[in-house]
Protein backbone atom coordinates (compact mmCIF):
# COMPACT_ATOMS: atom_id res chain seq x y z
CA UNK A 1 0.00 0.00 0.00
CA UNK A 2 2.92 2.80 1.05
CA UNK A 3 4.61 1.87 -2.07
CA UNK A 4 1.06 2.10 -4.54
CA UNK A 5 0.59 5.55 -2.46
CA UNK A 6 4.67 6.38 -2.92
CA UNK A 7 4.44 6.08 -6.80
CA UNK A 8 0.75 7.99 -6.80
CA UNK A 9 2.40 11.21 -4.91
CA UNK A 10 5.13 11.11 -7.51
CA UNK A 11 2.52 11.29 -10.80
CA UNK A 12 0.41 13.80 -9.20
CA UNK A 13 3.39 15.94 -8.52
CA UNK A 14 4.05 15.87 -12.06
CA UNK A 15 0.40 16.45 -12.99
CA UNK A 16 0.52 19.63 -10.49
CA UNK A 17 4.05 21.18 -12.00
CA UNK A 18 2.38 20.72 -15.20
CA UNK A 19 0.33 23.90 -14.33
CA UNK A 20 2.44 25.51 -11.28
CA UNK A 21 1.40 28.93 -12.56
CA UNK A 22 -2.07 28.35 -11.80
CA UNK A 23 -1.47 26.86 -8.51
CA UNK A 24 0.83 29.88 -8.13
CA UNK A 25 -1.38 32.58 -8.40
CA UNK A 26 -4.31 30.56 -6.90
CA UNK A 27 -2.03 31.34 -3.69
CA UNK A 28 -1.23 34.74 -4.15
CA UNK A 29 -5.53 34.75 -4.47
CA UNK A 30 -5.93 33.12 -1.49
CA UNK A 31 -3.59 34.82 0.57
CA UNK A 32 -5.12 38.48 -0.53
CA UNK A 33 -8.39 36.67 -0.05
CA UNK A 34 -7.84 35.95 3.90
CA UNK A 35 -5.91 39.21 3.78
CA UNK A 36 -9.11 41.28 2.89
CA UNK A 37 -11.08 38.92 5.44
CA UNK A 38 -8.77 39.30 8.03
CA UNK A 39 -8.44 42.78 8.13
CA UNK A 40 -12.29 43.41 8.77
CA UNK A 41 -12.27 42.44 12.35
CA UNK A 42 -9.18 45.10 13.06
CA UNK A 43 -11.30 47.77 11.47
CA UNK A 44 -13.96 46.58 13.89
CA UNK A 45 -12.18 47.06 16.58
CA UNK A 46 -11.54 50.60 15.90
CA UNK A 47 -15.25 51.22 15.10
CA UNK A 48 -16.22 49.89 18.16
CA UNK A 49 -13.23 51.71 20.39
CA UNK A 50 -14.41 54.69 18.62
CA UNK A 51 -17.82 54.41 20.00
CA UNK A 52 -16.75 54.05 23.59
CA UNK A 53 -14.74 57.27 22.98
CA UNK A 54 -17.75 59.09 21.44
CA UNK A 55 -17.15 58.76 17.58
CA UNK A 56 -19.23 61.08 15.25
CA UNK A 57 -21.79 59.78 12.67
CA UNK A 58 -19.05 60.55 9.51
CA UNK A 59 -16.19 58.46 11.35
CA UNK A 60 -18.50 55.64 12.00
CA UNK A 61 -19.65 55.79 8.00
CA UNK A 62 -15.98 55.96 7.39
CA UNK A 63 -15.62 52.51 9.17
CA UNK A 64 -18.31 51.34 7.48
CA UNK A 65 -17.62 52.23 4.00
CA UNK A 66 -13.57 50.66 4.52
CA UNK A 67 -15.74 47.27 5.59
CA UNK A 68 -17.69 46.91 2.30
CA UNK A 69 -14.68 47.78 0.60
CA UNK A 70 -12.63 44.77 2.36
CA UNK A 71 -15.54 42.80 1.34
CA UNK A 72 -15.55 43.62 -1.90
CA UNK A 73 -11.99 43.45 -2.49
CA UNK A 74 -12.69 40.28 -0.86
CA UNK A 75 -14.97 38.77 -2.96
CA UNK A 76 -13.00 39.27 -6.55
CA UNK A 77 -10.39 37.97 -4.94
CA UNK A 78 -12.08 34.66 -3.38
CA UNK A 79 -13.20 34.74 -7.67
CA UNK A 80 -9.92 34.14 -8.59
CA UNK A 81 -8.69 32.18 -6.56
CA UNK A 82 -11.17 29.77 -7.80
CA UNK A 83 -10.79 30.24 -11.05
CA UNK A 84 -7.13 29.55 -11.04
CA UNK A 85 -7.31 26.09 -8.27
CA UNK A 86 -10.22 24.75 -9.37
CA UNK A 87 -9.53 25.22 -13.20
CA UNK A 88 -6.53 23.75 -12.41
CA UNK A 89 -8.03 20.78 -11.42
CA UNK A 90 -10.48 20.42 -13.90
CA UNK A 91 -7.18 20.60 -16.51
CA UNK A 92 -5.30 17.99 -14.49
CA UNK A 93 -8.75 16.06 -14.27
CA UNK A 94 -8.25 15.99 -18.01
CA UNK A 95 -4.68 15.17 -18.70
CA UNK A 96 -5.33 12.23 -16.07
CA UNK A 97 -8.53 10.99 -17.94
CA UNK A 98 -6.65 11.11 -21.32
CA UNK A 99 -3.51 9.87 -20.50
CA UNK A 100 -5.71 7.02 -18.41
CA UNK A 101 -7.46 6.24 -22.13
CA UNK A 102 -4.43 6.23 -23.95
CA UNK A 103 -2.79 3.79 -21.73
CA UNK A 104 -5.45 1.73 -22.16
CA UNK A 105 -5.31 1.54 -25.33
CA UNK A 106 -1.59 0.11 -25.42
CA UNK A 107 -2.73 -3.22 -23.01
CA UNK A 108 -3.04 -6.32 -25.37
CA UNK A 109 -5.36 -8.28 -25.17
CA UNK A 110 -4.50 -10.64 -22.68
CA UNK A 111 -5.22 -7.80 -20.25
CA UNK A 112 -9.06 -7.60 -21.62
CA UNK A 113 -9.51 -11.31 -21.28
CA UNK A 114 -8.84 -11.30 -17.31
CA UNK A 115 -10.70 -7.94 -16.60
CA UNK A 116 -13.85 -6.44 -16.51
CA UNK A 117 -15.13 -3.91 -18.45
CA UNK A 118 -17.46 -2.24 -15.22
CA UNK A 119 -14.86 -1.97 -12.91
CA UNK A 120 -12.12 -0.11 -15.67
CA UNK A 121 -14.74 2.13 -16.53
CA UNK A 122 -15.47 2.61 -12.49
CA UNK A 123 -11.66 3.79 -12.42
CA UNK A 124 -12.08 6.10 -15.09
CA UNK A 125 -15.09 8.13 -14.10
CA UNK A 126 -15.96 8.29 -10.41
CA UNK A 127 -11.91 7.82 -9.34
CA UNK A 128 -10.65 10.62 -11.34
CA UNK A 129 -13.82 12.68 -10.50
CA UNK A 130 -12.22 11.70 -6.59
CA UNK A 131 -9.01 12.92 -7.19
CA UNK A 132 -9.97 16.15 -8.98
CA UNK A 133 -11.88 16.74 -5.86
CA UNK A 134 -8.45 16.38 -3.65
CA UNK A 135 -6.88 18.85 -6.23
CA UNK A 136 -9.39 21.33 -6.36
CA UNK A 137 -11.50 22.18 -3.51
CA UNK A 138 -9.37 20.26 -1.30
CA UNK A 139 -5.60 22.36 -1.88
CA UNK A 140 -7.66 25.38 -2.12
CA UNK A 141 -9.57 24.78 1.56
CA UNK A 142 -6.78 23.16 2.86
CA UNK A 143 -4.20 26.15 1.70
CA UNK A 144 -7.11 28.66 2.56
CA UNK A 145 -7.42 27.05 5.93
CA UNK A 146 -3.48 27.09 7.00
CA UNK A 147 -2.81 30.75 5.48
CA UNK A 148 -6.00 31.86 7.18
CA UNK A 149 -4.78 30.24 10.76
CA UNK A 150 -1.39 31.39 10.15
CA UNK A 151 -2.76 35.54 9.70
CA UNK A 152 -5.38 34.91 12.12
CA UNK A 153 -2.71 33.72 14.90
CA UNK A 154 -0.57 36.69 14.03
CA UNK A 155 -3.35 39.24 14.89
CA UNK A 156 -4.78 37.65 17.66
CA UNK A 157 -1.54 37.24 19.66
CA UNK A 158 -0.94 41.21 18.45
CA UNK A 159 -4.48 42.13 20.17
CA UNK A 160 -3.78 39.79 23.27
CA UNK A 161 -1.00 37.05 23.39
CA UNK A 162 -2.09 35.58 26.67
CA UNK A 163 -5.51 34.93 25.66
CA UNK A 164 -4.51 33.64 22.23
CA UNK A 165 -2.36 30.76 24.29
CA UNK A 166 -5.68 30.23 26.25
CA UNK A 167 -7.58 28.72 22.97
CA UNK A 168 -4.19 26.27 22.14
CA UNK A 169 -5.96 24.23 25.05
CA UNK A 170 -7.97 22.10 22.69
CA UNK A 171 -5.37 21.76 20.06
CA UNK A 172 -3.74 18.54 21.00
CA UNK A 173 -7.26 16.75 20.93
CA UNK A 174 -8.01 18.22 17.62
CA UNK A 175 -4.43 16.73 15.98
CA UNK A 176 -5.69 13.33 17.86
CA UNK A 177 -8.78 13.63 16.64
CA UNK A 178 -7.48 14.49 13.06
CA UNK A 179 -5.13 11.71 12.88
CA UNK A 180 -7.60 9.21 13.87
CA UNK A 181 -9.57 9.84 10.86
CA UNK A 182 -6.85 10.32 8.58
CA UNK A 183 -6.24 6.32 9.85
CA UNK A 184 -9.75 5.33 9.37
CA UNK A 185 -10.87 7.04 6.13
CA UNK A 186 -8.52 5.27 3.73
CA UNK A 187 -9.46 1.47 4.05
CA UNK A 188 -12.88 2.09 4.01
CA UNK A 189 -13.07 4.14 0.82
CA UNK A 190 -10.84 2.10 -1.22
CA UNK A 191 -13.19 -0.64 0.23
CA UNK A 192 -15.86 1.44 -1.36
CA UNK A 193 -14.78 2.22 -4.38
CA UNK A 194 -13.97 -1.40 -5.33
CA UNK A 195 -17.49 -2.16 -4.63
CA UNK A 196 -18.79 0.12 -6.84
CA UNK A 197 -16.56 -1.17 -9.70
CA UNK A 198 -18.48 -4.30 -8.85
CA UNK A 199 -21.41 -2.89 -9.68
CA UNK A 200 -20.72 -0.80 -12.54
CA UNK A 201 -19.18 -4.49 -13.88
CA UNK A 202 -22.32 -6.38 -12.86
CA UNK A 203 -24.61 -3.26 -14.46
CA UNK A 204 -22.47 -3.20 -17.87
CA UNK A 205 -22.45 -6.97 -17.97
CA UNK A 206 -26.04 -6.94 -17.62
CA UNK A 207 -27.05 -4.42 -20.17
CA UNK A 208 -24.89 -6.20 -22.42
CA UNK A 209 -26.62 -9.35 -22.16
CA UNK A 210 -30.31 -8.08 -21.58
CA UNK A 211 -31.32 -10.45 -24.55
CA UNK A 212 -30.10 -13.25 -22.65
CA UNK A 213 -31.04 -12.57 -19.58
CA UNK A 214 -34.66 -12.15 -21.03
CA UNK A 215 -34.63 -14.76 -23.56
CA UNK A 216 -34.15 -17.17 -20.28
CA UNK A 217 -36.84 -15.10 -17.98
CA UNK A 218 -33.71 -14.32 -15.25
CA UNK A 219 -34.77 -10.41 -14.62
CA UNK A 220 -36.12 -11.44 -11.02
CA UNK A 221 -32.64 -13.11 -10.71
CA UNK A 222 -30.29 -10.30 -11.67
CA UNK A 223 -32.18 -7.37 -9.76
CA UNK A 224 -31.64 -9.93 -6.77
CA UNK A 225 -27.76 -10.14 -7.62
CA UNK A 226 -27.81 -6.26 -8.28
CA UNK A 227 -29.64 -5.76 -5.18
CA UNK A 228 -27.00 -7.58 -2.94
CA UNK A 229 -24.07 -5.51 -4.54
CA UNK A 230 -26.30 -2.62 -4.03
CA UNK A 231 -26.88 -3.22 -0.22
CA UNK A 232 -23.01 -4.33 0.30
CA UNK A 233 -22.24 -1.00 -1.28
CA UNK A 234 -24.69 1.29 0.90
CA UNK A 235 -23.42 -1.24 4.04
CA UNK A 236 -19.32 0.09 3.74
CA UNK A 237 -20.59 3.60 2.95
CA UNK A 238 -22.38 3.54 6.33
CA UNK A 239 -19.51 2.12 7.61
CA UNK A 240 -17.21 5.02 6.25
CA UNK A 241 -20.18 7.76 7.36
CA UNK A 242 -20.27 6.94 10.97
CA UNK A 243 -16.22 7.70 10.94
CA UNK A 244 -16.87 11.12 8.82
CA UNK A 245 -20.29 12.04 10.80
CA UNK A 246 -18.30 11.73 14.34
CA UNK A 247 -16.19 13.85 13.14
CA UNK A 248 -17.35 17.38 12.39
CA UNK A 249 -19.53 17.29 15.88
CA UNK A 250 -15.84 16.92 17.79
CA UNK A 251 -14.40 19.72 16.02
CA UNK A 252 -17.26 21.67 16.43
CA UNK A 253 -17.31 21.03 20.40
CA UNK A 254 -13.92 21.82 19.72
CA UNK A 255 -14.42 25.60 18.30
CA UNK A 256 -17.02 25.84 21.30
CA UNK A 257 -14.84 25.03 23.65
CA UNK A 258 -12.57 27.58 22.35
CA UNK A 259 -15.77 30.22 21.99
CA UNK A 260 -16.44 29.41 26.00
CA UNK A 261 -12.81 30.05 26.64
CA UNK A 262 -12.29 33.55 25.01
CA UNK A 263 -15.80 34.57 26.45
CA UNK A 264 -14.95 33.59 30.32
CA UNK A 265 -11.20 34.37 30.35
CA UNK A 266 -11.55 37.42 27.64
CA UNK A 267 -14.28 38.77 29.65
CA UNK A 268 -12.35 38.83 32.90
CA UNK A 269 -9.61 41.01 30.65
CA UNK A 270 -12.07 43.86 29.48
CA UNK A 271 -13.34 43.87 33.04
CA UNK A 272 -9.76 43.73 34.33
CA UNK A 273 -8.84 46.71 31.66
CA UNK A 274 -6.58 44.67 29.90
CA UNK A 275 -8.40 44.49 26.82
CA UNK A 276 -10.57 47.34 25.29
CA UNK A 277 -14.21 45.77 24.18
CA UNK A 278 -13.02 46.53 20.85
CA UNK A 279 -9.64 44.12 21.13
CA UNK A 280 -12.24 41.52 22.78
CA UNK A 281 -14.88 41.88 19.83
CA UNK A 282 -12.25 41.70 16.97
CA UNK A 283 -10.48 38.76 18.92
CA UNK A 284 -13.77 36.66 19.19
CA UNK A 285 -14.48 38.04 15.69
CA UNK A 286 -11.32 36.03 14.72
CA UNK A 287 -12.24 32.87 16.39
CA UNK A 288 -14.86 33.12 14.22
CA UNK A 289 -13.23 33.45 10.98
CA UNK A 290 -10.83 30.70 12.21
CA UNK A 291 -13.77 28.06 13.36
CA UNK A 292 -14.88 26.71 9.51
CA UNK A 293 -11.17 26.97 8.22
CA UNK A 294 -10.65 23.94 11.02
CA UNK A 295 -14.00 22.16 10.31
CA UNK A 296 -12.75 22.17 6.66
CA UNK A 297 -9.47 20.58 7.68
CA UNK A 298 -11.61 17.59 8.26
CA UNK A 299 -13.42 17.90 5.46
CA UNK A 300 -10.00 18.20 3.27
CA UNK A 301 -8.27 15.35 4.97
CA UNK A 302 -11.55 12.73 4.12
CA UNK A 303 -11.05 14.64 -0.08
CA UNK A 304 -7.55 14.09 0.71
CA UNK A 305 -8.06 10.04 1.42
CA UNK A 306 -10.74 9.43 -0.90
CA UNK A 307 -8.53 10.59 -3.68
CA UNK A 308 -5.79 8.93 -2.89
CA UNK A 309 -7.29 5.92 -2.51
CA UNK A 310 -8.92 6.52 -6.03
CA UNK A 311 -5.29 7.37 -7.75
CA UNK A 312 -3.99 3.69 -5.81
CA UNK A 313 -6.53 2.20 -7.58
CA UNK A 314 -5.92 3.96 -11.26
CA UNK A 315 -2.28 3.42 -10.90
CA UNK A 316 -2.92 -0.16 -10.22
CA UNK A 317 -3.37 0.10 -14.51
CA UNK A 318 -0.99 2.54 -15.08
CA UNK A 319 1.55 0.65 -13.56
CA UNK A 320 0.48 -2.29 -16.26
CA UNK A 321 2.84 -2.91 -18.51
CA UNK A 322 1.93 -4.64 -22.19
CA UNK A 323 2.53 -7.87 -22.56
CA UNK A 324 2.99 -6.57 -26.88
CA UNK A 325 6.09 -3.86 -26.65
CA UNK A 326 7.09 -1.77 -29.57
CA UNK A 327 10.35 -2.72 -30.78
CA UNK A 328 12.97 -0.07 -29.95
CA UNK A 329 14.59 -0.38 -33.94
CA UNK A 330 11.47 -1.63 -35.55
CA UNK A 331 12.50 -2.77 -39.25
CA UNK A 332 11.69 -0.75 -41.88
CA UNK A 333 9.64 -2.53 -44.28
CA UNK A 334 8.72 -0.02 -47.07
CA UNK A 335 5.60 -2.19 -48.28
CA UNK A 336 4.54 -5.65 -46.72
CA UNK A 337 3.97 -8.28 -49.46
CA UNK A 338 2.35 -10.35 -47.36
CA UNK A 339 4.69 -13.97 -46.98
CA UNK A 340 3.99 -15.57 -43.35
CA UNK A 341 5.96 -18.04 -41.90
CA UNK A 342 5.87 -20.24 -38.99
CA UNK A 343 8.86 -21.98 -37.84
CA UNK A 344 7.98 -24.65 -34.60
CA UNK A 345 5.87 -22.31 -33.11
CA UNK A 346 4.42 -23.35 -29.49
CA UNK A 347 2.05 -20.72 -27.90
CA UNK A 348 0.39 -20.86 -24.49
CA UNK A 349 -2.05 -17.85 -23.15
CA UNK A 350 -0.29 -15.67 -20.75
CA UNK A 351 -0.60 -16.78 -17.15
CA UNK A 352 -2.24 -20.19 -18.43
CA UNK A 353 -0.25 -23.54 -18.36
CA UNK A 354 -2.12 -25.16 -21.41
CA UNK A 355 -0.12 -24.87 -24.91
CA UNK A 356 -2.20 -23.76 -27.24
CA UNK A 357 -0.49 -24.23 -30.41
CA UNK A 358 2.49 -26.87 -30.37
CA UNK A 359 5.53 -27.26 -33.20
CA UNK A 360 3.58 -25.07 -36.04
CA UNK A 361 5.34 -25.24 -39.33
CA UNK A 362 3.97 -23.32 -41.96
CA UNK A 363 4.99 -21.25 -44.90
CA UNK A 364 2.25 -19.50 -46.64
CA UNK A 365 3.53 -17.61 -49.95
CA UNK A 366 2.65 -14.02 -50.97
CA UNK A 367 -1.05 -13.61 -52.71
CA UNK A 368 -1.73 -17.54 -51.40
CA UNK A 369 -5.09 -17.93 -50.20
CA UNK A 370 -4.76 -20.38 -47.31
CA UNK A 371 -7.38 -21.91 -45.81
CA UNK A 372 -7.75 -23.52 -42.12
CA UNK A 373 -10.14 -26.05 -40.71
CA UNK A 374 -10.55 -28.05 -37.70
CA UNK A 375 -12.69 -28.78 -34.78
CA UNK A 376 -13.80 -26.47 -31.87
CA UNK A 377 -11.17 -25.51 -29.85
CA UNK A 378 -8.03 -27.09 -32.19
CA UNK A 379 -6.60 -23.16 -32.23
CA UNK A 380 -7.54 -21.49 -35.30
CA UNK A 381 -8.52 -18.08 -33.83
CA UNK A 382 -5.03 -18.48 -31.79
CA UNK A 383 -3.01 -19.25 -34.80
CA UNK A 384 -4.35 -16.09 -36.93
CA UNK A 385 -4.46 -14.21 -33.95
CA UNK A 386 -0.90 -14.07 -33.86
CA UNK A 387 -0.36 -12.70 -36.65
CA UNK A 388 -1.43 -9.38 -35.74
CA UNK A 389 0.83 -9.92 -32.85
CA UNK A 390 -2.07 -9.39 -30.56
CA UNK A 391 -1.02 -11.86 -27.75
CA UNK A 392 3.06 -12.29 -27.45
CA UNK A 393 5.21 -14.54 -30.06
CA UNK A 394 8.86 -15.70 -29.11
CA UNK A 395 11.55 -14.52 -30.93
CA UNK A 396 12.32 -16.70 -33.85
CA UNK A 397 8.98 -18.46 -34.60
CA UNK A 398 7.02 -15.93 -36.70
CA UNK A 399 7.85 -14.41 -39.55
CA UNK A 400 6.42 -11.71 -42.37
CA UNK A 401 8.83 -11.51 -45.59
CA UNK A 402 11.22 -13.05 -43.49
CA UNK A 403 11.70 -10.41 -40.83
CA UNK A 404 10.92 -11.33 -36.94
CA UNK A 405 7.17 -10.26 -36.90
CA UNK A 406 8.94 -9.02 -33.07
CA UNK A 407 10.95 -6.64 -35.47
CA UNK A 408 7.99 -5.07 -37.03
CA UNK A 409 6.03 -1.72 -35.90
CA UNK A 410 2.79 -2.50 -34.66
CA UNK A 411 1.20 0.22 -36.45
CA UNK A 412 3.04 -0.81 -39.42
CA UNK A 413 2.08 -4.91 -39.04
CA UNK A 414 -1.66 -4.15 -37.81
CA UNK A 415 -2.18 -1.74 -40.69
CA UNK A 416 -1.01 -4.03 -43.04
CA UNK A 417 -3.89 -7.05 -41.62
CA UNK A 418 -7.10 -6.84 -42.44
CA UNK A 419 -8.64 -9.17 -39.38
CA UNK A 420 -12.57 -10.06 -39.68
CA UNK A 421 -12.97 -11.86 -36.20
CA UNK A 422 -15.60 -14.75 -34.91
CA UNK A 423 -17.36 -12.08 -33.47
CA UNK A 424 -18.30 -8.91 -35.66
CA UNK A 425 -18.40 -5.51 -33.16
CA UNK A 426 -19.77 -2.56 -34.95
CA UNK A 427 -20.09 0.97 -34.02
CA UNK A 428 -23.43 2.81 -32.78
CA UNK A 429 -22.57 5.14 -35.62
CA UNK A 430 -23.04 5.36 -39.52
CA UNK A 431 -22.79 2.53 -41.70
CA UNK A 432 -20.88 4.52 -43.64
CA UNK A 433 -18.15 5.37 -40.29
CA UNK A 434 -18.60 1.91 -39.58
CA UNK A 435 -17.04 0.89 -43.11
CA UNK A 436 -14.32 3.93 -43.11
CA UNK A 437 -13.46 3.06 -39.50
CA UNK A 438 -10.03 1.60 -40.00
CA UNK A 439 -9.01 4.90 -42.17
CA UNK A 440 -7.18 8.18 -40.37
CA UNK A 441 -9.11 10.52 -43.40
CA UNK A 442 -12.59 10.67 -44.45
CA UNK A 443 -12.86 8.31 -47.25
CA UNK A 444 -14.39 9.00 -50.58
CA UNK A 445 -18.19 7.54 -50.55
CA UNK A 446 -17.59 5.50 -54.51
CA UNK A 447 -14.70 3.55 -52.57
CA UNK A 448 -16.95 2.68 -49.41
CA UNK A 449 -19.82 1.84 -52.02
CA UNK A 450 -16.76 -0.79 -53.72
CA UNK A 451 -16.06 -2.19 -50.77
CA UNK A 452 -19.79 -2.65 -49.94
CA UNK A 453 -20.35 -4.23 -53.05
CA UNK A 454 -17.27 -6.30 -52.79
CA UNK A 455 -18.92 -7.76 -49.39
CA UNK A 456 -22.29 -7.95 -51.01
CA UNK A 457 -24.18 -5.74 -48.55
CA UNK A 458 -24.43 -2.60 -50.40
CA UNK A 459 -28.18 -3.65 -51.53
CA UNK A 460 -29.24 -4.06 -47.95
CA UNK A 461 -27.77 -0.51 -47.13
CA UNK A 462 -29.66 1.01 -49.91
CA UNK A 463 -32.92 -0.44 -48.56
CA UNK A 464 -32.24 1.61 -45.19
CA UNK A 465 -34.00 4.74 -44.21
CA UNK A 466 -31.23 6.52 -44.62
CA UNK A 467 -28.77 4.45 -46.62
CA UNK A 468 -24.49 4.69 -45.88
CA UNK A 469 -26.15 7.68 -43.15
CA UNK A 470 -28.49 5.11 -41.51
CA UNK A 471 -26.93 5.31 -37.74
CA UNK A 472 -27.02 1.72 -35.78
CA UNK A 473 -27.85 0.68 -32.88
CA UNK A 474 -25.54 0.14 -29.85
CA UNK A 475 -22.99 -2.67 -31.15
CA UNK A 476 -24.79 -2.51 -34.55
CA UNK A 477 -28.11 -4.42 -33.12
CA UNK A 478 -30.21 -3.11 -36.04
CA UNK A 479 -28.30 -5.46 -38.42
CA UNK A 480 -28.94 -9.48 -38.34
CA UNK A 481 -26.00 -11.47 -38.08
CA UNK A 482 -24.83 -11.60 -41.53
CA UNK A 483 -25.35 -8.01 -42.15
CA UNK A 484 -22.81 -7.14 -39.50
CA UNK A 485 -20.24 -9.58 -40.46
CA UNK A 486 -20.70 -8.30 -44.66
CA UNK A 487 -20.49 -4.76 -42.97
CA UNK A 488 -17.38 -6.19 -41.25
CA UNK A 489 -15.82 -7.45 -44.35
CA UNK A 490 -16.08 -3.87 -46.04
CA UNK A 491 -14.26 -2.82 -42.94
CA UNK A 492 -11.90 -4.87 -43.88
CA UNK A 493 -11.43 -4.35 -47.38
CA UNK A 494 -11.35 -0.93 -46.84
CA UNK A 495 -7.52 -0.57 -45.32
CA UNK A 496 -6.57 -2.67 -48.84
CA UNK A 497 -4.31 -4.75 -46.43
CA UNK A 498 -1.43 -6.92 -48.41
CA UNK A 499 -2.89 -9.86 -45.38
CA UNK A 500 -6.62 -10.23 -44.96
CA UNK A 501 -7.73 -12.94 -42.42
CA UNK A 502 -11.53 -13.81 -42.44
CA UNK A 503 -11.95 -15.82 -38.73
CA UNK A 504 -15.32 -17.76 -39.58
CA UNK A 505 -16.50 -14.74 -41.09
CA UNK A 506 -19.31 -16.43 -42.95
CA UNK A 507 -20.86 -18.44 -40.50
CA UNK A 508 -23.74 -16.14 -40.47
CA UNK A 509 -24.03 -15.82 -44.07
CA UNK A 510 -25.92 -18.04 -46.24
CA UNK A 511 -23.85 -20.03 -48.79
CA UNK A 512 -25.18 -18.57 -52.56
CA UNK A 513 -24.19 -15.11 -50.34
CA UNK A 514 -20.61 -16.67 -49.78
CA UNK A 515 -20.02 -17.51 -52.84
CA UNK A 516 -20.81 -14.31 -54.69
CA UNK A 517 -18.19 -12.87 -51.92
CA UNK A 518 -15.52 -15.29 -52.78
CA UNK A 519 -15.82 -14.71 -56.18
CA UNK A 520 -15.66 -11.09 -55.71
CA UNK A 521 -12.68 -11.40 -53.84
CA UNK A 522 -11.29 -13.32 -57.26
CA UNK A 523 -11.38 -9.85 -59.07
CA UNK A 524 -10.63 -7.24 -55.85
CA UNK A 525 -8.18 -9.21 -54.24
CA UNK A 526 -5.83 -10.65 -56.42
CA UNK A 527 -2.52 -10.92 -55.38
CA UNK A 528 -3.11 -10.75 -51.99
CA UNK A 529 -2.09 -13.16 -49.38
CA UNK A 530 -5.87 -14.47 -47.84
CA UNK A 531 -6.17 -16.78 -45.10
CA UNK A 532 -9.99 -18.28 -44.36
CA UNK A 533 -11.33 -19.46 -41.26
CA UNK A 534 -14.07 -21.76 -41.80
CA UNK A 535 -16.31 -25.07 -40.90
CA UNK A 536 -17.58 -25.17 -43.91
CA UNK A 537 -15.73 -27.17 -46.83
CA UNK A 538 -17.45 -24.96 -49.25
CA UNK A 539 -16.01 -22.37 -48.21
CA UNK A 540 -12.39 -23.34 -48.17
CA UNK A 541 -12.65 -25.92 -51.06
CA UNK A 542 -11.37 -23.14 -54.01
CA UNK A 543 -8.10 -22.19 -51.43
CA UNK A 544 -4.44 -22.89 -52.88
CA UNK A 545 -3.37 -24.23 -49.64
CA UNK A 546 -5.72 -26.21 -46.67
CA UNK A 547 -4.39 -26.12 -43.08
CA UNK A 548 -6.32 -29.12 -40.66
CA UNK A 549 -5.69 -28.58 -37.23
CA UNK A 550 -6.42 -30.81 -34.26
CA UNK A 551 -5.78 -30.48 -30.82
CA UNK A 552 -2.70 -27.07 -32.24
CA UNK A 553 -1.13 -28.71 -34.18
CA UNK A 554 -0.98 -29.64 -38.08
CA UNK A 555 -2.22 -33.16 -38.31
CA UNK A 556 -2.59 -32.50 -42.44
CA UNK A 557 -2.64 -29.77 -44.93
CA UNK A 558 -2.45 -29.97 -48.90
CA UNK A 559 -5.29 -29.11 -51.41
CA UNK A 560 -8.68 -30.67 -50.94
CA UNK A 561 -8.58 -33.26 -53.65
CA UNK A 562 -5.45 -34.58 -51.94
CA UNK A 563 -6.49 -34.00 -48.46
CA UNK A 564 -10.17 -35.89 -50.14
CA UNK A 565 -7.51 -38.63 -51.53
CA UNK A 566 -5.85 -38.93 -47.92
CA UNK A 567 -9.03 -40.30 -46.13
CA UNK A 568 -8.12 -38.37 -42.89
CA UNK A 569 -9.39 -36.15 -41.12
CA UNK A 570 -10.51 -33.74 -43.56
CA UNK A 571 -11.90 -36.56 -45.91
CA UNK A 572 -14.03 -37.08 -42.64
CA UNK A 573 -15.38 -33.85 -42.38
CA UNK A 574 -15.94 -33.37 -46.09
CA UNK A 575 -18.37 -36.72 -46.40
CA UNK A 576 -20.22 -35.54 -43.45
CA UNK A 577 -20.90 -31.97 -44.52
CA UNK A 578 -21.44 -33.58 -48.58
CA UNK A 579 -24.20 -36.20 -46.49
CA UNK A 580 -25.82 -33.04 -44.88
CA UNK A 581 -26.57 -31.21 -47.96
CA UNK A 582 -27.57 -34.32 -49.63
CA UNK A 583 -30.25 -34.78 -46.69
CA UNK A 584 -31.29 -31.64 -46.40
CA UNK A 585 -31.95 -31.31 -50.72
CA UNK A 586 -34.59 -34.87 -49.83
CA UNK A 587 -36.22 -33.26 -47.18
Amino acid sequence: MRAVQRESRKLLKRYILRYRHLWLWGFVAVVLTNIFTLITPWVLKYAIDSISRGARTTDLLGYAGLIVGLAIFQGVFRYFMRQTMIVASRKVEYDLRQDFFAHLEKLDRAYYDRSQTGDIMARATNDVESVRMMLGPGIMNFTNTIVAVVIGLVLMLSLHWRLTLYIFIPFPVLSLVTFLFVKLIYPRYERIQEQYSKISAKAQESLSGIRVIKAYVQEANERGAFRRLTKDYIKKNMDMIRIWGALFPVLSLLAGAMMVIVILVGGRYVIAGSMTLGEFVAFTAYLGLLVWPMIALGWVMGLYQRGMASMGRIIKILQKKPLVEESPTPAQLPQIRGEIEFRNLSFSYPGAETTVLKNITLKIDAGQTVAIVGSTGSGKTTMVSLISRVYPVERGQLFIDGVDINDISLKSLRRSVGFVPQETFLFSDTVRSNIAFGLETASDLEDIRVKARCAAIEREILEFPEGYQTVLGERGITLSGGQKQRTAIARALMLNPPILILDDAFSSVDTYTEEEILNNFKNVFFGRTVIVISHRISTVRSADHIVVLERGEIVEQGTDDSLVSLGGLYSRIHEKQLLAEELEVIS
